[in-house]
This record gives C-alpha cells, structure tokens and sequence, in this order.
C-alpha cells in the first residue's frame, strides 16, 4: 500500500490502519456476494412485496430469510463506515478521537472526489436508514429496508472502486 499523508507523522499507526483496511476491503468481496444470494430468496430482481411480506411474516422461516438481508445490509454498510473513517484518518483529515459520522464522512469522500455525487447520494440515505434500524428497529418499515439494500448493491461497487483507487494514489487529499 502507498504511503499516506500519516505515515508521516505516526508509521506505527498508519501501519495499523492499513492492514484494517486491506482486511475490510477484502472481505467486502465475500459480503456483498451473500448479500446478492440472500436478496435472490425474494425473486428476480430482489422483488419488493415479496421482502415486505418475508419481513412483516409470522413465520420464522420466512422472516429469517428477510433478516439475512438485513444482516448483509448491516455488515457492508458497517464496512462502509469504517473504511471512510479508516481513509480518512490516513489521509490526515480525521482525528482517532472524532465522533463517529457516516453521513459526514461519506460527503468528505464526496468532497475529495473518491466518491462521486449520486453514490454518496446512496450511501447518506442509506446511512439514515441503518440508523433507525440500529435505534428504533420496530419502526423501521421493511420497505425502507429494501429500499437501503437496493441503494447499497447499486452504489457499493462504485465506492469500492473509487476508494481503491484512493488507496493506490496514497489517500491523497488533492488531484
């Protein structure tokens, strides 16, 4: 991996925090194709009624099928966030101790071009919905749910090209 603006001031924990985002960044692969199983139980085409029905179901072997959707929606939102704050702290714009903020990450990663406009778009809606989730689970509407997984599928490729391609360029702040 290229050095980073930290590497400068602090190898050690550059050093650390890149191995985490190798690991993130190789997992996400894994992640992202369970996903893509779990969403083919509702249908071609990952079918809206059919996850609402699964979700909103008595049945535990339907509902179970909905939440390995959520799951995976959780799990690659949740390597999402760390890998923005994760770039961000190599990069040097982003201090160990700073509150935790997906949504303002994700416009930083906007703002420095590694992600463009509609996908960080994506990803802040995305974020505000896994935040209710996390904290108001009952009132979440599963259709909200696969609304966040449809974003997710369509912008995670783009965020993953783009952060590597930051990677590679040393997470440099400017072009």
């Amino acid at each position: 991996m290229n050095r980073a603006p930290l590497d400068a001031s602090d190898p050690e924990r550059a050093g650390a925090l890149k191995r985490k985002v190798l690991a993130r960044l190789t997992d996400v692969t894994r992640h992202y194709r369970a996903l893509e199983v779990a969403t083919q139980e509702f249908g071609e085409g990952f079918d809206r009624a059919e996850f609402v029905q699964a979700a909103e179901s008595e049945d535990p072997i339907a509902l179970n099928r909905a939440k390995a959707v959520e799951r995976g929606l959780d799990q690659l939102f949740n390597y999402v966030a760390e890998l923005s704050v994760l770039g961000l702290q190599l990069a040097g714009i982003r201090l160990p101790g700073d509150d935790a903020n997906a949504r303002a990450d994700l416009r930083q990663l906007r703002d420095l071009e590694v992600l463009g406009a509609q996908p960080c778009n994506q990803l802040v809606r995305v974020a505000g919905i896994r935040n209710r989730m996390v904290h108001d689970y009952v009132g979440v509407a599963a259709a909200d749910v696969h609304e966040a997984v449809r974003l997710l599928r369509t912008a995670l490729p783009g965020f993953v090209a783009g952060y590597q391609d930051w990677v590679r360029a040393g997470f440099a702040t400017r072009a």
